[in-house]
């Protein structure tokens, strides 16, 4: 605000326009099969083939087109990737019902000699009531007691009225302290006769402003005066000692001692409640005060040892004992430590674990090491199974950021053993029990997925992630690709692109059959794409798959690589076409499935079925000869132009955020307009429309006529936005001729 002198007055105002970003990196989404991983997510983002190695694994005989295809999309020039892996479920859609299974392995103990059963209190001192009892049976026996008394010693006066007259004196000690109280003769109505009521007022107001450890009450019917300790047991005292009010008082002298069998029942010593155990059970057990706990150990031992402590019991919960029957053991070693398989599959079958002593040397802890495919991975050293240790072991090994890629462990609480019994039992490199890989029985409903209450699975796994392009490697199915089409043109709502593979050993007409009748797929939608041969790429392991030096996979994964590469390529790349022999280069590709592709009657069969063919021309590198989207009969029939569009749409659905709940006016649609012109602008420059010129190359309009009064009173802001979109240069026609133009000259001159 201005003051009101003279002076320059500086205020900041809101923007008019919001810059939405143009550069991008292509979001890859992917489902498949894999050698292990978690199941019913979407996993990532991983952003190299190593990453994604770690936790979904590697080359086996049915993950490698995932494998294939992730290698492809990373080397391609990919940066990002969530993956959803895909196994048989009973109920489509419900991740408890998978069929996989995660192989396991149970560590016993050592065998040692056979324990007694005993159980153990916490810590002393006790705060009991007279009159608490434990109530316990020793190995199933009948039921023996041992019961906690304390009394508190007292003294009584004589009758009153008492002569308080003059400044007298009582001496007293409780609990051995000696204390001295002088009664003023102002305390009193009538010093020469005070009641047993004003004497003891006079005396708590005294005992409890020295901390004295005692209480005085009225007695016998309202005429004499009782001094009480507050202490109750063997350990309190009181003692009157005499003093000049005592000879009215009349309290009787000489130290008197509270009585049962404990000092103190508020402070209870363990070696009290030892004593006192020990002598209700007999020899039938032992007992033990370590550390100032109680510990009572049956005389037996084995299955058959038992100590428990009855609920009838009111002393068990002030010294902490629980009701269980605490029985002894045979000396045979016992199950201590479950190890399952970090996730379900066979591969499990494959990981071994071992046990030895711990590097620090300590008896109660151990190493654990862990070997796949017989080589040393993992190994986590002192390790505890006291779960009160810093190195316990449920704590270390399943830890989600440092701990084992490839196991979990369970604690089994082996019974009542010390630490260093309960440890497992030395044991060398061990396999787990093979898990299941949940194949039999996999079919398209596995991929498709679906969602229910307890989770999702398939493609339904990725609905929460923002993403651009969709592949299904190695289910090249009609259900799979109408599927996947759907999800991305309705589920998620047209922002997403499908690469379709083609379904293996397919010839140019057994392409086109597929596609335009068996699959339905031309003109089906613009939010996909298929690509035909499969490519041959180098044999990554010739025991898995043979000698030969190269085998076929699907191009999805490299298709993506070629997309992510074009798309990071400038701002709005999306909008370039990923296909030719500049950009649609697959990398790592050795050869083609089907040779014949390169024949070009073979490609007119398939490219006017919206077929992009991957071929390889004389003087060429293989490369995709096509970008051609299912259906082209749309708005925006080919990749880069659909891929584009999806691209503004992506960047101005929170570009535009700013506008929600705002105040419907001409500021709002100004700051709309120029905002997404501002965009559009930086993406014609950057050259991905059909012309430099922003007046050819798109249009915006938040005008009145879009909005009129009716439609503001639904609330609503409606905008008109064009793009004048590139079309791919699917054909170059040379036109070629004799050059006339020396003739056309001297024709001319003679005319003249």
């Amino acid at each position: 605000m201005a003051g009101l002198a003279s002076e320059v007055v500086i205020q900041e105002e809101q923007p008019t326009v919001r810059r939405i970003a143009t550069g991008a990196v292509l979001r890859l989404l992917a489902a498949g099969v894999t050698e292990r991983g978690p199941i019913g997510e979407a996993g990532g983002p991983f952003a190299s083939f190593a990453e994604w190695n770690k936790v979904y694994g590697g080359y086996t005989a049915s993950s490698l087109d995932s494998c294939a295809a992730v290698q492809g999309f990373f080397d391609g020039g990919g940066t990002h990737l969530r993956w959803c892996r895909v196994v048989h479920t009973n109920s489509q859609g419900d991740p408890t019902t998978k069929t996989s299974t995660a192989g396991t392995l149970t560590l016993p103990t050592a065998a040692a000699a056979p324990s007694a059963g005993s159980v153990t209190s916490v810590a002393q001192p006790f705060d009991l009531e007279p009159g608490d009892d434990l109530d316990l049976s020793i190995d199933g026996g009948g039921t023996v007691t041992a019961t906690f008394s304390a009394t508190a010693p007292s003294r009584e006066s004589a009758a009153e009225p008492f002569d308080l007259s003059v400044n007298n004196v009582l001496t007293f000690a409780i609990n051995g302290v000696p204390f001295s109280k002088t009664f003023l003769g102002g305390e009193f109505a009538v010093p020469t006769a005070a009641t047993a009521e004003e004497v003891v007022a006079s005396l708590n107001a005294f005992l409890a402003a020295n901390d004295a450890g005692a209480v005085a009450t009225v007695t016998s019917g309202g005429t004499k005066v009782t001094i009480t300790t507050n202490r109750r047991g063997t350990g309190a005292s009181i003692n009157i000692t005499g003093g000049t009010a005592n000879t009215p008082l009349a309290f009787t002298t000489g130290a008197l001692a509270g009585t049962g069998n404990v000092a103190d029942i508020d402070a209870v010593t363990a070696a009290e409640i030892a004593a006192q155990v020990a002598t209700a059970v007999g020899i039938t057990a032992t007992v033990t005060t370590p550390g100032g706990t109680v510990k009572i150990t049956s005389a037996t031992t084995g299955v058959l040892s038992s100590v428990q402590v009855l609920a009838s019991s009111t002393a068990d919960d002030e010294l902490g004992f629980d009701n269980a029957v605490h029985s002894g053991s045979s000396g045979a070693a016992v199950s201590t430590l479950q190890v399952d398989a970090k996730t379900d599959g066979s591969f499990s079958g494959d990981v071994a674990v071992a046990i030895a002593a711990a590097t620090s040397g300590e008896a109660a802890k151990f190493n654990l090491s862990v070997y796949f495919k017989g080589v040393l991975v993992e190994r986590y050293q002192n390790l505890s199974m006291l779960d009160s240790d810093a190195r316990y072991v449920e704590v270390i090994v399943n830890d989600a950021t440092a701990g084992s890629d490839y196991v979990v462990v369970t604690d089994l609480d082996a019974g009542d053993l010390t630490a260093a019994a309960q440890r497992p039992a030395n044991v060398a490199a061990t396999a787990l029990s093979a898990g299941s890989d949940g194949l039999a029985l996999l079919g398209d409903p596995d991929f498709v997925g679906g969602e229910t209450v307890n989770g999702s699975t398939g493609l339904r796994t990725f609905d929460e992630h923002a993403a651009d392009v969709l592949i299904v490697p190695g289910r090249a199915t009609s259900a799979t690709h109408n599927a996947m089409i759907t999800y991305c043109e309705v589920t998620r709502e047209g922002l997403l692109y499908a690469v379709l593979d083609p379904p293996a050993n397919q010839t140019a007409p057994q392409i086109v059959e597929y596609v335009e009748t068996t699959a339905s797929l031309l003109e089906l939608s613009e939010y996909g794409a298929i690509y035909w041969p499969r490519v041959r790429v180098a044999n990554p392991s010739v025991t898995l798959y043979g000698t030969d030096a190269t085998i076929v996979v699907p191009p999805s994964g490299h298709i993506a690589g070629c997309y992510a590469r074009r798309d990071a390529s400038k701002s709005g790349g999306a909008f370039e076409q990923p296909a030719g022999v500049d950009f649609g280069v697959p990398r790592n590709v050795l050869g083609l499935e089907m040779t014949e592709v390169k024949k070009k009657a073979k490609r007119e069969l398939v490219f006017p079925k919206n077929i992009n063919p991957i071929s390889q021309e004389a003087g060429t590198p293989i490369f995709i000869d096509g970008a051609r989207c299912l259906k082209t009969s749309g708005n925006f029939g080919s990749v880069g132009q659909r891929r584009g569009v999806i691209f503004v749409e992506q960047r101005l659905i929170p570009g535009l955020a700013f506008m929600r709940h705002r105040n419907i006016n001409s500021r709002l649609y100004t700051e709309g307009q120029r905002s997404v012109q501002l965009f559009l602008l930086d993406l014609t420059r950057a050259g991905c429309f059909k012309s430099s010129d922003p007046k050819k190359a798109f249009f915006v309009d938040f005008g009145p006529s879009l909005n009129p009064p009716s439609v503001q009173a639904q609330k609503k802001v409606v905008a008109r936005i064009g793009l004048a979109t590139s079309e791919p240069a699917e054909f170059i026609v040379l036109l070629i001729g004799p050059d006339t133009r020396a003739l056309d000259e001297e024709l001319a001159a003679l005319a003249a």
